[in-house]
């Protein structure tokens, strides 16, 4: 049986620094990052809420994100078309964050910008056409 579902609702993410991630994701990515407490800041990215939050306790001290542990590999997120995707490179490079530019993906025949945020978790933005 498959569960009928609209889409991804949230996406949560734990950060290091929050000030950092906040400034990252609006400043760098021109996202509009609510933040109503202190440990909890959060933007809108197409129909899917991304929230960001501080490491849980226990947490070691400058911890990053590695998709060689089981669980997340990647965020990939689709933008309108190859202009939006120049965009997104001109905006990281200018802003000193390393990204190879519009890359081909073979499998999907697809063009898509990757770049990892200040926590190394590597995003993806894909042209849907």
């Amino acid at each position: 049986m498959a569960i009928d579902t609209s889409g991804i609702h949230h996406i949560t993410i734990r950060v290091n620094d929050m000030e950092r991630s906040k400034r990252f994701y609006s400043h760098v990515l021109g996202f509009s990052v609510e933040a109503p407490a202190d440990d909890l800041a959060y933007f809108v990215a197409g129909d899917t809420l991304v929230v960001l939050r501080p490491p849980l306790e226990g947490t070691p001290p400058g911890d990053r994100f590695d998709e060689r542990r089981i669980g997340v590999d990647h965020l990939a997120f689709a933008v309108g078309g190859r202009d939006e995707l120049e965009k997104v490179v001109e905006t990281l490079r200018g802003a000193n964050v390393g990204t190879e530019g519009i890359e081909r993906d073979p499998l999907l025949d697809k063009d898509y910008v990757c770049f990892r945020d200040p926590d190394n978790i590597q995003w993806e933005f894909y042209s849907r056409s």
